[in-house]
């Protein structure tokens, strides 16, 4: 799951209670509860610190593709309803994702490739891990 969904790092916006708030929106939303008296603020609290955090972790890079690859990226998000930065987001989450099973799994099939032989009805490495008793 995104650990961002509720935050579009685009419009520098947070989710809260089905509306997208700017910073100074929710900032006014809070102050407008507390001069009408409601001082259950702790939500638009912590959804604002969730932004502010978030925004001040994120890093902005600058990224040259092919101008067919740009439009397709315009196209898909416009399709999606997403800012194209998201989906930028998603594409490089996933392949890092890929990438990092990817190499998990050539390390494990380099490990079991190079472990020595068992005697003729026992389980390999990988099989011995899976069978091994937890006392």
């Amino acid at each position: 799951m995104d650990p961002f969904a509720d935050i579009d790092l685009d419009s520098e916006s947070v989710w809260l209670d089905g509306a997208w708030y700017a910073r100074d929106d929710l900032a006014q939303r809070i102050k407008e509860m507390i001069e009408a008296g409601d001082f259950r603020v702790a939500r638009p609290s912590q959804a604002l610190e969730r932004l502010e955090a978030a925004l001040g972790q994120a890093q902005v890079l600058s990224v040259r593709m092919p101008a067919d690859l740009a439009e397709a990226a315009a196209t898909t998000a416009a399709r999606l309803g997403r800012p194209v930065g998201h989906l930028i987001r998603e594409a490089v989450a996933y392949y890092l994702a890929a990438a990092a099973a990817y190499g998990a799994a050539q390390g494990r099939a380099h490990a079991e490739a190079s472990a020595p032989p068992g005697r003729p009805g026992e389980p390999g490495p990988a099989e011995a891990s899976f069978f091994k008793r937890n006392p």
